[in-house]
């Protein structure tokens, strides 16, 4: 027979109340982790594009699954081609606007957008590339309406992660940019735990990943750019900075190492994850700019 609580030792009973609190506790924390890991990201837009864009149109178009999007177009004359940029996860299509004024500078027309969940556009989930491939298809569709047939995607983070899940649908593209893109969510949970709280994600995520996957209603396991990426059909520039501590460089080649040829990886050296074009200007445009060229 079980011994009852109350005939156990002071110090055995105390240590016990003290594990069932740090159990609720973790629980408790676990859940609201895993509700702003997946919920919407509202913040003021920032700069405004008149700063960098000289013309642009306020326009808004759906997701391929209904999702409504607030966007920037940025026209060019006689541009043959279009440019679309995705932000990271917590962004939004303002972090976008140097790089749409280095394309449109280019011979480019231009659409950045904000993601489902972020900025002015609509979205109460964020499941960080997998379903935001919508918005990528969508953005697309719309581009196509105003008559163009070939297409570029520049995208960082969350952003170059929704391009890899679009992989296999993006008809017309002609080649595309992944910047500091995770391998897997798994990996990326990972190495966020272990940057701030030095414990594997697989302990410190026991309960939150549960929440999460409910939550989006998918496996985490699904968030995977990393095996998305096989399905390549275009020209892909992956970039990497090279003292990144949430995507390691050898993180970015394990995602490089999936996507077939034709294919090309660089490595930003001193970058921590933040915007490459704004850490190194020159090597940025340098690189992207071979790597369209040898891409047409």
């Amino acid at each position: 027979m079980p011994r009852p609580l109350a005939t156990l030792p002071r110090p055995l009973r105390v240590a016990l109340a003290l594990a069932a609190l740090g159990l609720a506790a973790f629980a408790v924390v676990s859940a609201i982790f895993a509700w702003r890991f997946t919920g919407a990201i509202r913040r003021p837009l920032g700069d405004a594009p008149e700063r960098f864009l000289a013309a642009h149109e306020t326009v808004r178009f759906p997701a391929t699954d209904g999702v409504r999007l607030a966007a920037w177009f940025v026209p060019c004359p006689d541009a043959t081609t279009a440019v679309v940029l995705l932000h990271g996860h917590g962004g939004n299509r303002a972090s976008q606007l140097a790089r749409a004024k280095f394309f449109r500078d280019h011979g480019y027309a231009v659409l950045l957008y904000d993601a489902r969940g972020h900025g002015e556009s609509a979205g109460e989930r964020v499941s960080f590339g997998y379903h935001e491939k919508h918005d990528l298809l969508g953005a697309l569709a719309w581009l196509r309406g105003r008559g163009f047939a070939s297409f570029g995607c520049v995208g960082g983070s969350q952003g170059g992660a929704t391009i890899a899940f679009a992989a296999a649908e993006l008809r017309d593209v002609r080649w595309a940019v992944l910047e500091a893109v995770y391998p897997t969510l798994r990996n990326a949970i990972d190495r966020r735990f272990r940057r701030t709280v030095h414990v594997p994600g697989w302990l410190a995520g026991a309960l939150m990943t549960p929440f999460a996957e409910w939550r989006l209603g998918l496996r985490l396991d699904a968030i995977s750019p990393r095996d998305a990426a096989t399905k390549f059909s275009c020209p892909v520039l992956v970039l990497a900075g090279g003292a990144d501590e949430h995507t390691h460089p050898a993180d970015a080649r394990e995602l490089f190492d999936r996507i077939p040829s034709p294919k090309k990886f660089h490595v930003v050296p001193g970058a921590k994850h933040v915007d490459l074009l704004g850490f190194a200007k020159q090597n940025y445009e340098r690189v992207v700019l071979e790597f369209i060229a040898s891409a047409r």
